[in-house]
């Protein structure tokens, strides 16, 4: 019984990292863009009228910027893993 256990234990672990990873950071992603573009908006010609406001401009580069810096940290740990963790 105790390798049922530790299976499904393991499997949430996969799962859970899987959304947070697979789902959780372009969803993140597309908040910080949709802060980039808060209060502007087109026009039918298509122009763009408006400007983001300077908060909500530095909310969405910081998002942007914690997903590139967490992309960034997952290539590291790919090509450098064994030298890191000591595989």
């Amino acid at each position: 019984m105790e390798i049922v256990t530790s299976t499904a234990q393991a499997i949430w672990q996969v799962l859970l990292v899987g959304l947070l990873l697979g789902a959780g950071l372009p969803a993140l992603y597309a908040v910080g863009l949709r802060s980039l573009n808060a209060g502007r908006t087109v026009q039918p010609d298509g122009t763009v009228v408006g400007t983001t406001p300077t908060a909500n401009r530095a909310l969405g580069y910081a998002i942007i910027g914690l997903v590139v810096a967490v992309a960034l940290f997952g290539i590291v740990v790919i090509v450098f893993g064994d030298q890191l963790f000591g595989g």
